[in-house]
Order: C-alpha cells, then sequence, then structure tokens
C-alpha cells in the first residue's frame, strides 16, 4: 500500500472490491451509528473517491477480451446508485428512498431499484435549503 500524505492510495481490483463492500456494508452502518455531519460528509468524499477508482478499474480491458472487467451490481456506473447508498446519502430510511424512487426519482432494474446519483445529490440539497 502507498502511503499518500493525508491518506491510501487505492487502485485497481482492490477498490472494486473496497467499493462493493462499501456499498453493502455502509448504509447500515450510518444509518445505526450517530456520526457528525462533518464525519458524513468525509465518509461520503471518501465513498466517492473510491467509487472512482472503482470505476476505472472496471473500465480497463481484460487481457485477451475486447470488454472490460464486468463491474457488479446495477450501481457500478457511478451515475447510478442503490437504494441502500441513497439512503445514507439523504439520511433517510431504505424505505423511504424506495418510496423516493417508485414516484419517479428511481427506475427498477429487474428487482432492485436505481436512482440517479445527481439526482439525489440535488434533491438532498433542494431539502436541506428548504
Amino acid at each position: 500500500m502507498t502511503y499518500v500524505e493525508s491518506g491510501a492510495l487505492v487502485a485497481g481490483f482492490g477498490a472494486h472490491v473496497v467499493d462493493r463492500l462499501l456499498a453493502r456494508y455502509l448504509p447500515p452502518l450510518l444509518q445505526s451509528t450517530p456520526f457528525t455531519a462533518e464525519q458524513r460528509k468525509a465518509l461520503e468524499a471518501t465513498r466517492d473517491a473510491i467509487a472512482q477508482a472503482a470505476d476505472a478499474y472496471t473500465r480497463q480491458p481484460v487481457a485477451g477480451a475486447a470488454t472490460p472487467v464486468a463491474a457488479t451490481g446495477p450501481s457500478s456506473t457511478r451515475g447510478e446508485i442503490t437504494t441502500a447508498e441513497a439512503a445514507v446519502v439523504l439520511g433517510v430510511k431504505e424505505r423511504r428512498v424506495r418510496q423516493l424512487a417508485e414516484g419517479g426519482l428511481g427506475r427498477k432494474v429487474g428487482r432492485v431499484w436505481v436512482m440517479d446519483r445527481a439526482a439525489v445529490l440535488a434533491y438532498r440539497d433542494e431539502r436541506r435549503s428548504a
């Protein structure tokens, strides 16, 4: 691991794995742990940085293949996030996020709701300013 002044460099397959782990385990942790607004902002920034590194990895061609590395899950493109991820961003329960998704903020991919990340962030910012 390479240490970079105020943090660790995460790239490649490691970023991909950490991104998937965070997608699965961070939302419940954030819902059950009383973090300050500053701590939540720091976690979101870290999550975004890792997601960008994971996206770069999934776009890399596989040796001998004509297509990039297959991404796991419907939120593999950072333009879309799962209801669990949206719940963390909005600071609400996942059930409320599914209601928002059904109301037009998301779309269903198979049995999973996904939401446009920019739309979720805009909704969050609109809600905060109201």
